[in-house]
């Protein structure tokens, strides 16, 4: 059970209401592998996943855009889009993170479904730092992702605050490291997460301290 200081709590909910950061719609469910969830058990089997739903109710996004006055000789505006349980710190809640590492790639692809997974242009993982604190490893996701809104007709230009950013997604679940290096420095052979999870998000990208580290 958590235990909440007073006043970190009530610093949370004053930056999860600040203008609205945080607002939107979307969900993310499906079924799930983790192995040591917690300290006394695993999160579903490998062959037998179990129910999950995370009823997200945070969404933020974090553009970081090319700076024009930097001029630099191959710009690249990058965004981060995070989709969470609740509002608390992220190493606290369960998260999924969707990486973009170039918007123009997303703007010419608008409604069509893009690739992710480990050498596409968009990558995402899960994190259930809140339900499994103690799982053996991250979660990467393989699948596609499709943005029905990625920002204004300018976009490409980088995601700017008071945008609208909305997606559906379909994922399975990845142990990149069983995938990878199994059977190589006494890494197991046996995937330590899987599963499959769908699901969607609509929100407006807001600015503040808990969406932005800067």
């Amino acid at each position: 059970m958590r235990v909440w200081r007073w006043p970190l709590a009530f610093a949370l909910l004053l930056a999860c209401a600040a203008c609205g950061l945080g607002d939107g719609t979307g969900s993310l469910s499906g079924t799930l592998y983790l192995r040591g969830c917690t300290h006394d058990y695993d999160y579903g089997e490998l062959a037998a996943p179990a129910a999950y739903d995370m009823r997200p109710s945070y969404f933020v996004g974090d553009p970081i855009n090319a700076l024009q006055s930097s001029q630099p000789l191959h710009p690249v505006n990058k965004m981060a889009v995070r989709v969470q349980s609740d509002c608390n710190r992220v190493e606290e809640a369960d998260a999924m993170q969707v990486l973009v590492a170039d918007v123009a790639f997303v703007v010419e692809a608008l409604g069509q479904p893009i690739a992710v997974g480990p050498a596409t242009n968009v990558r995402a993982s899960l994190a259930l730092n809140e339900t499994c604190p103690n799982a053996e490893v991250g979660a990467e996701l393989d699948g596609t992702i499709t943005f029905s809104q990625f920002g204004s007709s300018n976009a490409a230009n980088g995601i700017q605050f008071g945008d609208r950013v909305a997606a559906t997604f379909d994922f399975e679940i990845i142990d990149r490291r069983a995938v990878s290096i199994g059977g190589i420095g006494g890494v197991p052979t046996t995937a330590a997460a899987g599963g499959h999870v769908s699901g969607n998000f609509d929100f407006i990208v807001r600015q503040g301290k808990a969406a932005q580290a800067y």
